[in-house]
């Protein structure tokens, strides 16, 4: 079993071999990735929609936008975890989190559950250190649906402030985005994940139009448009 690991490994460093997680480790910056949380949109009408995606994307971006933290892309992750066919079936927790974590070569590794029925929010977020298996942040928080960004930004906030990495200055006070935004930016997340572009990206538009400024829809449109919106 410690053979058939360490060749997982290998494989995994050689393909990245000049990426994000590698240099990383060599320049001693901390490297995170973000597990797809657990979780649920129950809309009008019954209608649910895959949250977990959506947040875990959300907070990608966030990360990706901030000096001192390397990012591990949820294409990587998601590459990573087809290739060596682990099947991450129920809940994500600690033990699964961190094994992902050692192929990735990431040193913290995020998980947790997030569910909106309605305009109430609830998220249950972790961070745990990959080579202890230490929980380094936690955030529990009730809200509504509509101040889903700013949770996911108290989130980042209180993890670079125990890595002691300095969060953005004078950030602008950030608006509620509204729960149709966030509905339509979350199947826009599920249908890139199943390899529809097509309905990827009218979805990622509709919430765009809805919510002008969405970054995270913005950040997805170039990247699957190649920068041409």
């Amino acid at each position: 079993m410690r053979s058939f690991t360490t060749a997982i490994l290998v494989a995994w460093g050689v393909a990245l071999l000049g990426s994000g997680p590698v240099r990383a480790q060599e320049t001693n910056v901390p490297t995170v990735a973000v597990m797809d949380f657990n979780g649920f949109m129950l809309g009008e009408g019954g209608n649910s929609v895959n949250l977990g995606k959506a947040v875990s994307a959300m907070l990608v971006t966030e990360f990706s936008g901030r000096d001192g933290i390397n990012v591990v892309e949820r294409k990587a992750l998601n590459d990573l975890l087809q290739e060596q066919r682990l099947a991450l079936s129920g809940r994500v927790d600690e033990s699964s989190a961190v094994e992902v974590g050692k192929l990735l070569g990431a040193q913290y590794m995020f998980y947790g559950q997030v569910a909106s029925i309605g305009d109430q929010l609830r998220v249950d977020i972790r961070a745990v250190d990959v080579e202890t298996s230490e929980i380094v942040s936690v955030l529990k928080k009730m809200d509504k649906t509509s101040e889903l960004l700013s949770v996911i930004v108290a989130m980042a906030d209180d993890f670079t402030r125990q890595l002691n990495l300095v969060p953005p200055s004078d950030r602008p006070e950030i608006p509620p985005i509204p729960t149709q935004a966030i509905i339509a930016f979350s199947r826009a997340v599920d249908y890139e994940d199943k390899g529809d572009v097509d309905k990827a990206l009218e979805q990622y538009r509709k919430a765009l139009e809805i919510y002008p400024g969405y970054r995270d829809a913005e950040r997805a449109i170039a990247r699957l448009t190649g920068g041409e919106g």
